[in-house]
């Protein structure tokens, strides 16, 4: 078994040393071509922004789907940096529970409690680099709370849990519900009820993701806990705003 993992890492590094080398060369012609569809001006109609549109998020699905560490690089490009929010408008709040009422209810059969409503965030000018407005188009389909903030910045909220003995936040979003654990030597366990695709994970994360039931899911993330616990590690109980946006933050920067 160890030697088909090892196996299956060399030919997954193999696969994306060669696609370093190719889709890079198509992101910059693709880019190009997309600019000069939208730089005719006689050309400017609605079907050419549609076809230079398409072209792009099909390109985009295609570099997604032979590397996704390379699609994630032009996320972290495109999107700048993220920042997490608190939200404290009871306004905005009252959307993000009545959106995701149902996982919430869920959750708090589980035993999980409300802990606080918190939002991802980029400067709004980054929607005219495409990839972003995909993604917040993404986003608006799958109904999650959209808001411009001071009219600068492009913010989605969700809602954050905790469990009863404070060892795993729950979190939903537009694809499902993530459960995260960390533990006190800087590892973080993270347990998803969908299938995200073969996206890489940095070093002291360990991930699981697979299509369940969020009750499954919570289930098997409890063995899991239970698993590291066994072999030494021990749960770091922080509950705080700031330890999750550490959370959201490590996870996302070992995309």
């Amino acid at each position: 078994m160890d030697c088909d993992n090892k196996a299956g890492e060399v030919s997954t590094q193999r696969g994306f040393q060669n696609s370093q080398k190719i889709w890079p060369h198509i992101i910059i012609l693709s880019f190009i071509f997309v600019n000069l569809l939208l730089s005719e001006r006689h050309r400017h109609s609605f079907w050419t922004i549609a076809l230079a549109i398409l072209i792009f998020i099909f390109l985009i699905s295609m570099i997604s789907t032979v590397s996704p560490r390379l699609f994630v690089r032009l996320l972290h490009w495109t999107f700048g940096k993220i920042d997490y929010i608190q939200i404290i408008s009871p306004e905005y709040e009252q959307r993000i529970r009545i959106r995701y009422q149902s996982e919430i209810g869920q959750l708090q059969k589980l035993g999980f409690d409300y802990l606080f409503s918190y939002g991802e965030s980029f400067q709004l000018i980054r929607l005219l680099l495409l990839l972003p407005a995909v993604a917040v188009f993404g986003s608006w389909r799958n109904r999650e709370t959209i808001s411009i903030q001071q009219g600068m910045k492009f913010v989605t909220g969700f809602p954050v849990l905790i469990s009863t003995n404070k060892n795993a936040y729950a979190h939903s979003f537009g694809l499902g519900v993530k459960f995260y654990t960390t533990f006190q030597d800087g590892t973080l366990l993270v347990s998803k009820d969908f299938a995200d695709g073969d996206f890489p994970s940095g070093p002291m994360i360990i991930k699981y993701a697979q299509k369940a039931s969020i009750s499954d899911t919570w289930t098997a993330h409890q063995k899991r806990i239970a698993e590291l616990e066994a072999k030494g590690k021990r749960v770091n109980h922080q509950t705080s705003f700031q330890a999750y946006a550490e959370i959201s933050d490590k996870e996302t920067a070992a995309w």
